[in-house]
């Protein structure tokens, strides 16, 4: 059994990684023996999900309490150096993503642990939904074709129940939209596509964080539009297009997609069981699942694809290359400034 703990107690873990965890606990496969975070109310909240884990003072008393792993869910600016302290202490890590506020320092993460050979892992979840793979498969099979697009809209009216304004800050986050969604979509379009190439990036940031941009990119040679917003109701769907037919697949439903080949009907393909098709907790609990196995194998794959650090270094080369959206309900002097 593993010995986990968690630093950060924060809306990531309380809606995820506290139930996950909490599942593989009754399972058997883990023992969480530790909690932090700098708010003592987020603390105890955790703690009713883990009553016998050691509510800890700091960070560096956390990974003195023989930990075999620790999930680094805090904000992302304190990622970096969690992170290499717990590797530097010989504590493998989980990482939520993103992995850092950007390339630079993610690359120093994954150079802690090339040199310490402690491993790290990074929480792109979605890599393990079922839908996911099936679309890696249908792809790599050739079912649509050549594809001739891709259109991707994530997001809506914001409503992570964050607690502090501090959320909203680049010292904090990093960035907005774009830091917050963008590791996800962009590793899933690498990962089915290959390697992402920016067009042009736009974004409504105004000096402080976005909360809507657009992303004209190509992976590989397919054509790739990427929406992402904080207040814009949209149908969180991926929409890939061939020359034999079209593949449809909403980003929260782990298990299930649509799609149609040949000017024929469209058909719902739910991958598993019928009653598992939304249900999200469960995929999450899966990816930690081969976290852990990966821990236990003893695993150390530190590569810029297996971390993600790639898709940092193309959100870096966004907010680098950024152009204000068009908002033509604005004024011209508001514009002009």
């Amino acid at each position: 059994m593993l010995r986990v703990g968690l630093s950060g107690c924060g809306a990531v873990s309380r809606l995820y990684y506290g139930p996950a965890m909490r599942r593989l606990e009754r399972e058997g496969a883990v023992a969480v023996i530790g909690l932090f975070d700098p708010d003592p109310a987020s603390t105890v909240e955790l703690a009713a999900l883990f009553p016998k884990a050691q509510r800890c003072a700091g960070f560096e008393t956390l990974l003195t309490i023989g930990l075999d792993l620790v999930i680094v869910a805090s904000p992302p600016k304190f990622h970096a150096p969690q992170t290499i302290a717990a590797l530097k202490a010989g504590v493998r890590v989980h990482c939520e993503k993103p992995l850092a506020l950007s390339a630079p320092e993610g690359a120093r993460m994954l150079e802690a642990s090339n040199d310490t050979g402690v491993s790290l892992t990074v929480g792109l979840m979605r890599r393990s939904f079922p839908a996911v793979q099936a679309i890696a498969d249908i792809l790599g099979g050739g079912a649509l074709g050549s594809l001739r697009s891709v259109d991707v809209f994530e997001g809506g009216p914001f409503d992570w129940p964050v607690r502090s304004p501090r959320y909203f800050s680049v010292e904090e986050s990093g960035g907005g939209v774009l830091r917050d969604l963008g590791p996800h979509v962009l590793d899933l379009l690498t990962g089915w596509l290959g390697e992402p190439r920016l067009r042009s990036y736009r974004d409504d940031a105004n000096g402080g964080v976005e909360a809507n941009c657009l992303i004209d990119l190509t992976c590989g040679d397919v054509p790739c539009i990427v929406r992402m917003s904080r207040d814009w109701a949209r149908p969180n769907r991926y929409l890939l297009t061939g020359e034999h037919g079209w593949l449809s697949w909403v980003a929260y439903e782990p298990n299930r997609l649509e799609m149609a080949l040949n000017g024929g009907a469209s058909d719902i393909m739910t991958l598993g069981e019928p009653e598992q098709a939304s249900d999200f907790l469960r995929a999450f609990t899966k990816g930690l699942r081969d976290v852990l196995a990966r821990v236990e194998a003893g695993a150390v794959e530190v590569t810029p694809r297996s971390e993600g650090l790639d898709t940092l270094a193309f959100i870096d080369g966004c907010y680098a290359a950024r152009r204000p959206m068009d908002e033509p309900w604005r004024s011209l002097p508001e514009l002009a400034s």
